[in-house]
């Protein structure tokens, strides 16, 4: 059965349910959030069993990674070898709509599935889903919250009747930002544009050129 938080936008969770799901989280259950792009739905990326479930419940191809959320960039590091163009664009846009590919750190192997040799990460620019992975203290696989091949959805009532019964909790909090993150390969010399979304070509370029 799925729980269902309704919140007004920019509403925070209550202290005791913020723990209930930070909690779930970490004992490997789903849950679907409001995020500063698109809402999405996740879980610990620490137990593969949890990851299978996002596979199983969007019907998306094993061999296609999930992106990982944290709270700060410091948190990112830990999991993954950061490079120079990671410290521009990660100074420049997080928390915010940029998700960077690197290699992973020996321990932030553990984050991989199907062995990927790039991990992806983000740092969501949204105050509720922040204290979540804060209190959850681990880092979350995630995806939109939307089966593979359709639409993105926007607004926490689709995502309640899109999702209901699939996974544990639902945050419905009105609608997210609307625009896919800006997906970037940070893992070497020159930064590369896998996936242009809510930040362009343009303002990636030109936060390297820069450098800030």
């Amino acid at each position: 059965m799925t729980r269902v938080f309704r919140l007004p936008p920019g509403a925070s969770l209550p202290e005791p349910d913020l723990q209930e799901v930070a909690r779930a989280v970490r004992e490997a259950r789903l849950v679907a959030f409001p995020t500063d792009t698109v809402y999405g739905l996740g879980t610990t990326a620490l137990i593969r069993a949890a990851v299978r479930r996002i596979y199983d419940v969007k019907r998306r191809d094993s061999m296609k990674p999930l992106p990982i959320l944290v709270h700060s960039s410091s948190e990112a590091r830990r999991w993954a070898c950061w490079t120079p163009a990671a410290e521009t664009l990660a100074r420049r846009f997080w928390p915010g709509p940029l998700t960077l590919a690197l290699r992973p750190t020996k321990e932030g192997r553990a984050l991989t599935f199907a062995e990927f040799p790039l991990v992806a990460f983000r740092v969501p620019d949204h105050p509720l889903l922040l204290s979540l992975l804060k209190a959850s203290g681990v880092p979350w696989a995630s995806s939109s919250a939307n089966r593979s091949g359709m639409p993105e959805l926007c607004e926490g009532e689709s995502v309640a009747a899109e999702f209901d019964g699939a996974v544990d909790f639902v945050i419905a909090s009105g609608r997210s930002g609307g625009t896919v993150s800006t997906v970037v390969d940070a893992s070497g010399e020159k930064p590369l544009v896998l996936r242009e979304g809510a930040l362009s070509r343009e303002d990636i370029e030109r936060a390297v050129m820069t450098g800030s």
